[in-house]
């Protein structure tokens, strides 16, 4: 080979060595630009499992548990990584189920991944207990409204042949002036008519819609004037009330229907309460909302009567009509509120009421 053979072999090979240095560069630039798009990918899907409201799972044979988002690590941080994992064992199979831990219920929806040599499953469970909170509430609220009509046909139709009852009782009364004895009889007529005319007022309270005239208090004394009230039937059973209430606590209400609320929450307690008993007012502000507490270490309630408790006419008392907490969670419910309530049972054991209501205006 001649030097200028050898010369033009080598600018050839200097040529290729640019031009495979250009392609390389290009390669390069071309990896970064598909790992940086990747990456984009990668972060924006990230985000966006992350802010499913619900939690995901997923599992395969080759992997194990290969993702979590940030709601299932939530969910597994409050109920542990056992149980969440045990529930998920217990259905197994590919479909659409319901569960229930401690008082929350959820959705579990499971479906089958696959790949040529790998399968799995995708668990994705959703929180579901508000929306059994407003089915129970829908429910129970159609039942007052049902009930309420038939109740206010009915007292209509018994209390106009009550007010004769009472007109010629009266009359009979005056009549029997010189028989002391069968005056006595006819007076225990006019008192029981007075007794069912009270029954059927308070039912007529409960089937009537309710308007608020709301304005700003301090909570503290309100309950102040209700255990005021209360004080002779307080003091007859020995009961101790404990006043943990924040005095800085204000309630936008109707402050004449808040204290029939207050005191048929109170009366209540110290019904349930035996001699010596404990009653525990408390009060805390949360997410722009009012919570009223009343606790009594009392009989309780058994766990059948806790979901028919606002009812009309469901009581645990010889002596009670079952209206009290009917109109009591009705007003509440027309200050945009809440009852809620929980109970260590029959046997004995502590019951919680809390009046919720907005803390502002």
């Amino acid at each position: 080979m001649t030097e200028k053979e050898l010369l033009k072999s080598l600018e050839e090979k200097d040529e290729l060595i640019k031009a495979l240095k250009e392609q390389d560069t290009k390669f390069q630039e071309l990896y970064a630009l598909s790992n940086k798009k990747y990456q984009e990918v990668y972060e924006l899907l990230d985000s966006v499992i992350n802010n499913i409201e619900g939690a995901i799972i997923a599992t395969t044979i080759k992997q194990g548990v290969f993702l979590r988002n940030k709601a299932a690590k939530e969910l597994i941080n409050k109920y542990s990584e056992e149980r969440i994992f045990n529930v998920l064992r217990e259905f197994g199979s590919e479909g659409i189920y319901d569960f229930k831990i401690d008082e929350a219920y959820f959705h579990l929806s499971i479906s089958p991944i696959k790949s040529a040599d790998n399968f799995g499953y995708v668990y994705i469970i959703e929180n579901i207990t508000k929306m059994k909170i407003l089915e129970h509430e829908k429910s129970r609220n159609e039942k007052l409204q049902l009930m309420g009509e038939m109740v206010a046909n009915i007292t209509h139709e018994v209390r106009n042949p009550l007010g004769s009852i009472e007109l010629f009782a009266s009359l009979l009364a005056r009549d029997l002036e010189s028989d002391p004895e069968k005056k006595r009889l006819v007076s225990s007529i006019i008192k029981g008519v007075r007794n069912i005319n009270s029954l059927i007022s308070n039912t007529l309270l409960f089937t009537k819609e309710v308007t608020v005239s709301k304005n700003e208090y301090i909570l503290s004394d309100i309950v102040d004037e209700v255990v005021l009230y209360l004080q002779h039937i307080i003091k007859d059973r020995s009961v101790r009330f404990i006043n943990k209430l924040n005095d800085d606590h204000k309630i936008y209400c109707d402050s004449d229907m808040y204290k029939q609320v207050v005191m048929n929450v109170i009366s209540n307690a110290c019904d349930a309460v035996s001699e010596n008993g404990t009653i525990t007012a408390s009060s805390e502000v949360k997410d722009s909302k009012l919570y009223f507490s009343i606790v009594d270490n009392g009989s309780g309630i058994s766990e059948d009567m806790l979901p028919r408790l606002f009812m009309p006419f469901q009581t645990t008392k010889a002596k009670g009509t079952g209206l009290g907490l009917s109109i009591a969670y009705k007003i509440i419910k027309a200050h945009d509120g809440d009852i809620l309530v929980s109970s260590k049972g029959s046997f004995g054991g502590s019951t919680k009421f809390t009046i919720v209501t907005p803390s502002k205006s």
